[in-house]
């Protein structure tokens, strides 16, 4: 028997990075410590939500999987 996962629907980079600014604003978490978190530059978070780049398609991945794991968290305390 083989297991099928749910196909995710295609991310929008954007609504992720305005999801990730909000989550970082509300949370006060430094741009350093975010990077840091999703294992990325300082660098990379700052282009990011200053619109100059965005994500990867393996980046967007992570930062959806940190955000629900902290929505997750944030909930059951």
């Amino acid at each position: 028997m083989q297991c099928m996962q749910t196909p995710l629907p295609k991310s929008n980079p954007s609504r992720i990075v305005k999801q990730l600014e909000l989550y970082r604003l509300e949370n006060r978490i430094p741009k350093e410590v975010l990077a840091e978190a999703l294992g990325v530059s300082f660098s990379t978070v700052s282009r990011w939500l200053g619109g100059k780049t965005k994500p990867q398609k393996v980046q967007q991945y992570h930062i959806e999987k940190f955000l629900k794991e902290k929505i997750k968290a944030k909930r059951k305390s």
